[in-house]
């Protein structure tokens, strides 16, 4: 006999020793078209049964395979010499191994519990099914050995037909055990119940890493989730900037899914525009193209959540009617699916929208709109805390009819004028102005015809000086204006003061429309009063009011300047 091949001298099992008879199964095996028996196997750790192979093979000298429906060895002991190294070099004797792999597997695939097979090289192979889960996912296979005493002519034949060295290949043989064939099925039971419960375990031991290792990403995701909510809860709480709360918002919820871009926009006050809040990670001329767009049915994903205060799912941007009109903005944004989320307070209105884009046509799970609105109530809890923020502050500053600056923040601009004066060395003004012949239209006409000429009067003062002047409602028909820093010079400084309420006199005198048809004409008396660096507020003001007394004495709708004494 010729000089045995390298790998024939490993003494380790048939996965480590022999890969030529592993790829003969696989010539020798139907390929089958179970992917859900190919993953089970392929989940599964084989290596224990190794060891318990080997050990049959000690005790009883029969070899044992566990060998996939692709071919593939599993797990084995160490084969019979006479097949490695001898029926399986020649080309006749290994047709007839190939034969007796073929006939055992297919008739395993025809659904007997065992199948044994004489192979025509002289020696037996038996094998049984095992069944996982309701898979046939392997064969067990036992063999070779002899059923009864070899016959010395026959292999000696067989010998000299391919070409064996006829010592070692008896040799070889006389190491084949001999088993009685009515022990064959106690056999395979045993063993295949040993296979099977060895391999039982380790798929539920694949089982309980998986759930393990599942249920750590979920409580770790989780607690993500529930520390991104107490953070967001701490700022709103510690009365963050509204832009700064649901900037880290999205910043967060893209962290914890790296597959979103997030974006929350606000209903602005008029009830029909979206405007930016937070999309970081959307291109810069996607956010200013989408800033002020009207809401309506069927404006993209976030104008008709808007409009409707329903999600609207939009898994493929392309294809979706709402989109038609924003391609060419879908396109620089890169972004190819979009769910929208309204953000509406408890009493259901709508004050914005959460969404979610996606880089590829996506519909999300019951579980992730669950999420989504959890992220929008944490959206709606940030803008409702800043409305109500800015709602306390507009009372406490505000005049609630015209808008204007109420007495306490004139103070506080007063204040500020006075320090500002203080170090540039310029002068302010101050004018306190009262309305002549207004309370005819009250007396006449009603409050509400009235409420509505002080709004007109508020609107023209401030369109009257600059936008960083301060003009505030004292109470009733009286108004305050402070020119801030106007110039170093007392003789300019008081020119342009002068200007400026002739312009306001002006203003104030052109009639107002109390209706459709009736107009209504009221002038108005103006004190003046200069002033720079520190000085009293109260003395201000009553020298600005005792000016506009001596104006309204004086009458022909002129202002007046404060003169003491």
């Amino acid at each position: 006999m010729t000089a045995k091949p390298p790998h024939l001298h490993r003494e380790a099992n048939l996965i480590q020793m022999l890969d030529p008879l592993s790829t003969d199964w696989n010539q020798a095996l139907p390929t089958p078209d179970s992917t859900v028996t190919s993953k089970l196997v392929a989940a599964l750790d084989f290596s224990r049964l190794n060891a318990l192979f080997e050990n049959f093979l000690q005790v009883m000298n029969v070899p044992i395979a566990l060998i996939d429906l692709h071919g593939k060895v599993l797990a084995s002991s160490r084969w019979q010499r006479a097949c490695v190294q001898f029926h399986r070099q020649a080309e006749p004797t290994l047709q007839r191994c190939l034969e007796s792999d073929r006939d055992l597997a297919l008739q395993l695939e025809q659904g007997k519990n065992y199948s044994i097979y004489r192979c025509r090289n002289g020696l037996t192979d038996c094998a049984t099914p095992i069944i996982l889960d309701g898979e046939h996912i392997a064969n067990l296979f036992i063999g070779q050995f002899l059923l009864q005493e070899p016959d010395p002519e026959y292999f000696s034949a067989q010998a000299q037909e391919a070409g064996f060295n006829k010592e070692e290949y008896l040799a070889a043989l006389a190491e084949v055990p001999i088993v009685a064939e009515a022990k064959l099925p106690a056999m395979l039971n045993m063993l295949a119940s040993l296979a099977l419960q060895i391999t039982e375990l380790s798929l539920a031991n694949t089982r309980y890493q998986h759930n393990l290792a599942q249920t750590e990403r979920q409580v770790a995701l989780r607690t993500q989730e529930l520390t991104l909510q107490n953070q967001i809860l701490s700022q709103i709480s510690e009365g963050a900037e509204l832009k700064t709360v649901l900037h880290n918002l999205v910043t967060q919820v893209e962290l914890l899914h790296p597959d979103m871009l997030c974006s929350i926009l606000l209903l602005d006050e008029d009830g029909k525009t979206l405007r930016h809040g937070a999309a970081p990670s959307l291109p810069d001329a996607y956010n200013q193209a989408i800033d002020g767009v009207q809401i309506g049915a069927g404006v993209g994903s976030c104008g008709t959540a808007a409009f409707s205060g329903e999600t609207v799912i939009v898994s493929d941007i392309e294809s979706h009617p709402y989109w038609q009109p924003y391609l060419a903005l879908a396109e620089i944004a890169k972004v190819k699916s979009c769910w929208s989320q309204p953000v509406k307070n408890a009493q259901g209105k709508v004050l914005g929208t959460f969404a979610i884009y996606q880089r590829c046509t996506a519909k999300p799970s019951a579980e992730l709109l669950e999420k989504i609105k959890t992220y929008g109530n944490l959206a709606e809890l940030a803008i409702s805390r800043s409305l109500s923020s800015a709602q306390i502050r507009r009372l406490a500053f505000y005049d609630s009819l015209t808008g204007l600056a109420n007495r306490r923040l004139l103070q506080e601009h007063l204040t500020q004028a006075m320090a500002l004066s203080q170090r540039s060395q310029k002068y302010c003004g101050l004018m306190f102005i009262d309305l002549d012949n207004f309370k005819p239209v009250n007396d006449i006409y009603g409050h509400r015809i009235g409420d509505g000429l002080l709004t007109e009067v508020a609107y023209r003062l401030q369109t009257a000086v600059r936008q960083a002047d301060t003009v505030a409602r004292f109470g009733g028909d009286e108004f305050i204006v402070l020119l801030r820093e106007i110039d170093t010079e007392l003789a300019r400084s008081r020119q342009h003061m002068q200007r400026v309420a002739q312009k306001i006199s002006q203003t104030l005198s052109r009639p107002y429309p109390l209706d459709d048809q009736l107009m209504h004409q009221c002038a108005c008396s103006i004190g003046l009063v200069l002033f720079k660096g520190d000085t009293d507020c109260d003395e201000l003001l009553r020298q600005a009011d005792t000016a506009m007394y001596q104006a309204k004495r004086q009458g022909l709708n002129q202002p007046c300047w404060f003169k003491a004494g």
